[in-house]
């Protein structure tokens, strides 16, 4: 027995025959259902941990951790031998852990057991948890009855701080079984219990894990590649305090500005089986960051990748793995080939954002609270709508009206009912400044670390929400989320809120700068989608004479544009003047494009814009354009149009732009 145990114990239990040898006992514990089989399983688990106490607590905390699981498992059994064999045995690890180390208690098992019991509540939404809780009394109880704990002990007192706590973790078990049914709350108890061990990095990842797991399940595979990439942040960081990585999680700033916000800083507990843990080390962090590229991948986030690229090349590097080197590449390699596609497709929508207020008392802690709420790839408004009203109607039950308040302005809380489920719901989109568009040239920039959204509502000064475009003003609000879009969760507090409003001619301005930029998409867009640029066409040129865009030009005649500064009048001209040019090109870029069949489709729209052009250019005119003009049958219109019939300069696409965006004349 002495030589099984000495070769067992070798090199702190971290050896081939030990890791068969504990299997083996781990799936006795599994399998065993005979109560007099289990007895004698309980009783040889006794000898080992006491047997063993060196490799347990002083050697790898793999040995440890999985204990703890297996014996708190048991510990939830419905067979009340099956809890009794199951107290005593997790008694002794912690009087053992603690004899072994009597100056710092028994920590590990501390801290084992937290995570233990965090994973195992974890699956057992929807089940009972009462028998555990039963035995962590009956565990309490051990200590008052031991007779030979000395006098002065804190072993007491730690053990009485550590049911605590695990009571503290089933408890918020309970309000998660409670909120099963809403994805949002549940995953915000998840995160709230993440965040709250945050200085204890192994219990943070057991959270995270879950919300991994979570996210998984329901398809959302943005947030699961943000779970899995924060908890590769949290072991750099951890690997950073160990001396075992330069940059810890600043180094996934390009990634998400999330991950250094939340990660930063790591302090270990004391004991939560620091350096030596097989979770700290180097190939753990590379496995992550793995997993975290596959998710990105099926998220169909692919530019992300490459930023988890830039930090696996230096692993394999130094491992001098070339395998794993072309296995990424070759991963890279498809990814940016969808990329392609979708730039010339245009089709990938990495989801749809909504303003969701709460108000009423069934909310609670969320009453007057605004989240912004990602919503899967095109979901419209009333399917959240009804999504939200299905769920809240189902949870709060027929005694608690759930309304939806249609506006989207201020609400008036006084004249809801307080006991009453009231849901405002807003469609919002990303809200960018002109600096921050510059930064952000691609779509998929536009899409990715998002924490500005903006929602307009019209009105006029006259109380009216609608009115013609000489008294129609705009009013827009931009919300800031807490974090950034993708993240752990699928919704976000709001945490600052800012209005500012538009007058007509600041309507007409920016409604004109949206359609220009929008054409000269088409335009450079390749291939090109003819189907979107006739679409666009259309609306720009054929409409009815003071309709459309031709409507705003009621603010360049002499009626209203004595009531406007010079600064408007010359903004609003300019953006005609570049609209005017980018229709040119679109004509002329559908004309390269049509079959025989569009011909007289074509020469209608350019009837239609050369009858624009005669009605516009006496208003839109500059001075400096007067020498610059050429016939054009009955009409004139600038030379840059007209050199447009030759080519289209992408150069002079991306002038015209900037153009109508900054106003510059």
């Amino acid at each position: 027995m002495e030589g099984m145990t000495s070769e067992l114990s070798q090199a702190m239990g971290d050896n081939y025959f030990m890791a068969k040898f504990f299997t083996l006992l781990i799936t006795m514990l599994h399998v065993s259902t005979s109560a007099t089989l289990q007895s004698h399983i309980f009783n040889f688990l006794r000898i080992f941990i006491h047997n063993f106490r060196e490799s347990l607590f002083k050697g790898s905390a793999e040995y440890c951790g999985i204990l703890c699981f297996e014996i708190l498992r048991c510990c939830n059994s419905k067979m009340s031998t099956t809890r009794s064999e199951a107290c005593s045995a997790f008694y002794l690890m912690m009087k053992t852990n603690n004899e072994l180390f009597r100056s710092q208690g028994f920590v590990r098992c501390h801290v084992q057991a937290t995570i233990a019991v965090s994973r195992l509540v974890s699956t057992l939404l929807g089940e009972s948890d009462t028998n555990l809780r039963r035995s962590l009394a009956t565990i309490a109880n051990f200590v008052k009855d031991d007779t030979k704990i000395k006098r002065g002990s804190a072993f007491p007192t730690e053990v009485a701080e550590l049911m605590k706590r695990l009571k503290t973790i089933l408890n918020a078990t309970s309000q998660m079984k409670a909120h099963q049914n809403d994805p949002e709350k549940l995953m915000d108890l998840h995160y709230s219990l993440a965040k709250s061990y945050s200085n204890s990095p192994e219990l943070r990842q057991t959270w995270l894990d879950s919300m991994t797991a979570l996210h998984l399940k329901a398809g959302n595979y943005s947030e699961a590649a943000h779970c899995s990439i924060h908890i590769a942040g949290l072991v750099a960081e951890c690997l950073k305090l160990q001396k075992e990585n330069a940059h810890g999680c600043a180094a996934f700033t390009h990634i998400s500005p999330n991950i250094e916000m939340e990660e930063r800083g790591m302090r270990e507990d004391k004991g939560t089986a620091g350096a030596e843990d097989h979770s700290y080390t180097q190939p753990n962090l590379v496995s992550l960051l793995e997993t975290s590229m596959d998710y990105f991948e099926q998220g169909q986030r692919y530019e992300v990748m490459s930023e988890v690229a830039k930090l696996l090349q230096p692993f394999y590097e130094d491992a001098r793995d070339s395998k794993s080197m072309m296995e990424m590449y070759g991963k890279l390699h498809q990814a940016y080939r969808k990329v392609v596609d979708i730039e010339e497709s245009g089709r990938r929508y990495l989801g749809t954002y909504f303003r969701v207020a709460f108000f009423g008392r069934p909310f609670g802690d969320d009453h007057e609270k605004q989240y912004i709420y990602k919503e899967p790839a095109v979901t419209t408004l009333a399917e959240i709508v009804l999504r939200l009203q299905k769920l809240y109607s189902r949870k709060f039950g027929p005694g608690t009206p759930v309304n939806i308040v249609q506006e989207s302005g201020r609400v008036d809380i006084e004249s809801l009912a307080s006991n009453h489920a009231n849901i405002q719901i807003t469609h919002v989109e990303p809200y960018f400044t002109e600096d921050m568009l510059q930064d952000r040239t691609s779509r998929f920039e536009r899409t990715n670390n998002l924490s500005r959204f903006v929602f307009e509502a019209p009105f006029t000064r006259g109380g009216k929400q609608q009115g013609d475009v000489t008294r129609q003003c705009m009013r827009k609000t931009v919300l800031t989320t807490s974090h950034w879009f993708p993240y752990i969760k699928k919704r976000i507090l709001v945490i600052h809120q800012e209005q500012f409003e538009l007058s007509p001619i600041e309507v007409a301005i920016e409604a004109m700068q949206r359609k220009t930029s929008d054409l000269v998409a088409q335009v450079q867009r390749s291939p090109p989608d003819l189907k979107r640029l006739q679409l666009l066409l259309q609306g720009c040129v054929s409409t009815q004479v003071n309709q459309g865009v031709q409507e705003y030009a009621v603010f360049l005649s002499q009626q209203h544009s004595s009531e406007l500064s010079s600064a408007q009048i010359s903004q609003l001209k300019t953006v005609y003047r570049s609209m005017m040019d980018a229709c040119q090109h679109s004509l002329d870029l559908n004309e390269s494009l049509i079959s025989t069949d569009q011909l007289l489709y074509h020469q209608d729209m350019k009837s239609k814009f050369q009858k624009m052009l005669t009605t516009l250019n006496p208003l839109i005119a500059d001075d400096s354009d007067n020498d610059d003009r050429v016939a054009h049958g009955s009409d004139t219109y600038p030379r840059a149009a007209r050199r447009s019939q030759v080519g289209l300069d992408p150069h002079r696409m991306s002038a015209i732009l900037f153009s109508s965006i900054s106003g510059a004349t």
